[in-house]
């Protein structure tokens, strides 16, 4: 008998280039957001090299961002 099951959504994820660019500022402005907390925790770390899920991204615009 054939089961039923929902497809698998598989999100991209952003370097700190990928995420600058999309906010429109540069590498250095992410860098210190993160540092002083205003910026979300990386969905995954890689070795170094943090990656974001575009909807954290999208989350923490619609919260405001860094005000």
């Amino acid at each position: 008998m054939p089961t039923s099951t929902k497809p698998v959504v598989i999100e991209s994820l952003l370097s700190v280039n990928e995420v600058a660019a999309a906010l429109g500022c540069v590498r250095r402005t992410l860098e210190r957001l993160r540092s002083t907390g205003a910026f979300p925790k990386p969905d995954l770390q890689v070795g170094r090299c943090p990656r974001w899920k575009a909807s954290t991204i999208n989350a923490w615009i619609a919260q405001g961002g860094a005000r």
